[in-house]
């Protein structure tokens, strides 16, 4: 790693405070386009605005769509939607080191409740509001401008940057920076340092995030009349003896072990499972033949995937060895390892050094509740100097009206700024 000079941090906070209100203003520019997910509307649009703000601030841009013929295998809830991602460069005096800064542009559904507009960018009382200002397009915002704050205090990087933003992470991300990480646009032959900018709050560093299991429950009976129930067997009856005994073995077998790592919120140290989509039935006198279930598992990182699934299967084998009438499916909807890496990496190590000199203390470690698009670029890709930071405040992902604060953001787009200059080297432009 490179030093940063004193005076050098004084100098890049003041120019990312001058810049306050432009680095705002483009955050809510950048929210009032409606990328909800499903099914993944105006993708070309923001990508194209996060492009263009680029190609101001001197990046070589190019956009990258995922074929048609995989749309149906990597974004099956996409409606045939395109899926296209942005990825910008800017040469340094020497071409490596590289670092990679990225996001994800896609949000959730806003849905209803909101007392503002979801997609009206409001900028009030210090806030950025709408949906996705925290998750996590503030950090693409602070991505962007935290190395443009670097060149308007008169210093180039050394190594060269990477700057991208990508669709699809709310609905696993393969169409998005998975689809990067396939077409080794991240690996570990062409980048060094990889920091993912999701909404994991401005003062902690995030070195991975749990496992998840997303699976479908399918129990069978025998329809009958709802007034001769005795005739059928119905299916919400299996289905909750199904819940109950995985609440009361495998869920409650899981939520018995505490991570000794830092997931936050501190109730997320515990695995957790919980169902939430249920459906059956078809007329109020008619006994339901079929009942179908979705599951929502989160594991803690010494949790393992296959040992878990096993467990599961297992305990439904059980009621079927032990009710004849039990007839059941199972079947997993997405699965992710949990992923963590190491804390004494010099990328960790940046961000811990300018977190102390811009905000004043040590930041501390976190891991996430659910799983990012860390997954792909350490597992898959296999970068282990990879973490995970933004200004997003962890617990306004997916609320009614979510917001951004907009200290937190100019924090934050500091940190990546002189975290940048500690791990790329710099010089002084000559003016």
């Amino acid at each position: 790693m490179f030093d940063v000079e004193p005076g050098v941090v004084e100098m890049v906070s003041a120019t990312v405070d001058s810049m306050r209100d432009e680095i705002a203003g483009f955050l809510s520019d950048i929210v009032r386009i409606d990328t909800e997910n499903p099914p993944g509307r105006n993708y070309r649009r923001c990508a194209e605005a996060i492009g263009d703000k680029l190609k101001e601030f001197g990046y070589e841009v190019e956009y990258l769509s995922v074929p048609a013929e995989l749309l149906g295998r990597l974004a099956p809830l996409g409606e045939g939607l395109e899926r296209v991602s942005v990825v910008g460069r800017l040469e340094g005096q020497t071409r490596r080191p590289v670092l990679h800064f990225t996001g994800h542009f896609d949000v959730v559904p806003a849905g209803d409740g909101w007392s503002v507009d979801p997609y009206g960018g409001l900028v009030k009382d210090g806030r950025v509001y709408g949906r996705g200002a925290s998750d996590q397009k503030s950090g693409i915002a602070a991505q962007v401008f935290a190395i443009e704050a670097v060149r308007r205090a008169g210093l180039k990087p050394l190594g060269t940057v990477v700057s991208s933003a990508t669709p699809d992470e709310e609905t696993g991300g393969f169409a998005g920076i998975g689809y990067l990480v396939d077409r080794d646009i991240i690996s570990t032959s062409n980048t060094d340092y990889c920091v993912i900018t999701e909404c994991l709050d401005y003062d902690k560093v995030c070195i991975g995030h749990r496992g998840t299991v997303w699976f479908e429950i399918k129990t069978f009976g025998r329809k009958a009349h709802g007034s001769m129930p005795g005739l059928g067997v119905n299916a919400i009856d299996k289905m909750v003896k199904a819940i109950n005994v995985l609440n009361s073995g495998v869920r409650a077998k899981a939520e018995s072990l505490v991570s000794s790592y830092p997931v936050v919120p501190d109730s997320a140290r515990r695995s957790t499972m919980a169902v939430t989509v249920v459906q059956a039935g078809v007329k109020t006198n008619v006994i339901p033949d079929e009942c179908r279930a979705e599951f929502d598992w989160r594991l803690v990182p010494e949790q393992d995937v296959d040992a878990c699934w096993d467990e599961l299967v297992s305990a439904l084998e059980g009621i079927r060895r032990s009710d004849p009438e039990f007839a059941y499916s199972a079947r997993k909807l997405l699965e992710t390892p949990p992923t963590i890496v190491p804390t004494d990496t010099e990328v960790v190590s940046a961000f811990l050094e300018a977190g102390e000199r811009v905000i004043g203390r040590r930041m501390g470690f976190s891991v996430s509740p659910g799983s990012d698009d860390q997954k792909f670029v350490v597992q898959k890709a296999g970068l282990k100097q990879c973490i995970v930071y933004g200004p997003g405040p962890l617990n306004l992902a997916h609320q009614n009206d979510e917001y951004q604060p907009v200290d937190d953001l100019i924090a934050s787009t500091k940190v990546m700024a002189v975290a940048a200059l500690r791990l790329l080297g710099y010089r002084r432009e000559k003016r």
